[in-house]
């Protein structure tokens, strides 16, 4: 489709509640950017009053709470008809919509009942993989009717990996309406921004093992410092940083004082996600270590793809979406969760042979810009959308039910 037929498009992203900077949606908001300077969409991100996200880039509507809140009924099921003075005048000059999960939040479920309503396309994004107390028999009996509806009112349902589609089968949400509507869209890495620099071991000597993680049990951050204390001892130029916020820091601190470790482990603070490219480049091995629990799994782990962007090898597990995500040979290193033998042994490895390193990061990197570089997820963003706008399948049968 030409930039002028584009050009009309007006989509919202209604994501009240669950938007903020220093997460996965920084890297999809790249995708909008994209494709407002190149096919002349006009994105519009509507978010609530307490949610800090910020970008120059992005008109942003920011609501109360009970703008939606109040639109819901006990349960979250929509409830249509009476007027809303904050979503009425945003849905009504929308073109299109895209929204969050709606078996995850109830703010998507409002924004599929209004494009139905109204007769607009939508789609919702969806990365979870498990979905924990979604599974209890109250939500199967009470709410997956209502999800059901949703599903088959949705034009489409965005998903990084097929393991979202699996959980969505195992919930009872997929039949031959819902199947032809999901995408499988990994987040887009920008290669032009997340590129390969000089090493600074290259300058002063001191080998960098870098790891930018949320700082949380899940995260394996224990694991990794358990993996790598034998080695920070043994090598005086070799260091560990950790970059990121959580309740964890206070423990892996801790950790590292009772190990005497305090000259190799850096603490870095949090930054702007467009100051994450420099760190990454200039690190010798990135390293992360997620692992599942009952309730959370990696789901996709944009930042390791940064790092491979970046022409870093990288040591991982295949928590979750990992092993799809990163799905070819030789461009990465796998170990098991919880292995502390095998995690040592891949960074031993990798520390040992420079030759090594550099080749895997060439690898990484092409991996990359072939699966996951930003032209090459939005522009499948753009094909996806244009299909939505002249599709009819919100005239199936299986969408004439009303909330």
């Amino acid at each position: 489709m030409s930039n002028s037929c584009s050009s009309a498009l007006r989509l919202v992203l209604f994501r009240p509640g669950v938007i903020g900077n220093d997460t996965a949606f920084e890297a999809q908001a790249a995708i909008y950017k994209y494709l407002q300077q190149h096919y002349g969409y006009a994105f519009t991100i509507v978010k609530s009053e307490e949610d800090k996200y910020q970008d120059e880039a992005l008109p942003i509507i920011s609501i109360p709470k009970k703008a939606w809140k109040a639109s819901l009924h006990q349960l979250g099921i929509p409830k249509l008809g009476s007027a809303n003075q904050y979503l009425d005048p945003i849905f009504t000059q929308a073109d299109g919509i895209i929204t969050i999960d709606p078996t995850a939040y109830w703010q998507g479920l409002l924004a599929i009942a209004y494009a139905h309503q109204t007769k607009k396309p939508v789609w919702f994004d969806a990365s979870r993989t498990v979905m924990g107390a979604s599974q209890t028999l109250t939500w199967k009996w009470q709410r997956r009717f209502w999800m059901r509806k949703a599903f088959y009112q949705t034009t489409g349902i965005i998903v990084t990996v097929p393991k979202c589609i699996e959980r969505f089968q195992e919930i009872g949400l997929y039949d031959q309406v819902i199947a032809p509507k999901f995408t499988i869209m990994g987040h887009p890495v920008d290669t032009k921004q997340f590129v390969p620099h000089p090493k600074q071991s290259e300058q002063d000597g001191i080998v960098r093992v870098l790891v930018i993680s949320r700082m949380v049990p899940e995260k394996g951050l224990l694991y990794i410092l358990e993996a790598m204390a034998p080695l920070l001892r043994s090598r005086p130029n070799l260091q560990l940083q950790f970059l990121g916020r959580g309740p964890m820091r206070s423990f892996l601190e801790a950790e590292v004082a009772e190990r005497e470790l305090r000259e190799n482990v850096i603490f870095l603070n949090p930054v702007p996600h467009q100051e994450i490219p420099s760190l990454l480049g200039v690190a010798d091995l990135f390293v992360n270590h997620a692992v599942s629990t009952g309730h959370w799994e990696e789901y996709f782990g944009a930042v390791n793809l940064e790092a491979m962007a970046c022409g870093l090898p990288c040591v991982l597990t295949t928590s979750g979406g990992i092993s799809y995500a990163i799905r070819e040979k030789d461009v990465a290193v796998f170990v098991e969760e919880r292995n502390i033998i095998q995690l040592r042994e891949a960074i031993t490895r990798l520390l040992d042979s420079e030759q090594e390193r550099c080749l895997m990061g060439t690898r990484a990197r092409s991996y990359v810009e072939c699966y996951y570089a930003l032209p090459v997820i939005a522009e499948k963003y753009h094909r996806m959308i244009q299909r939505g706008f002249g599709d009819n399948r919100l005239e199936d049968s299986g969408t004439n039910l009303r909330y």
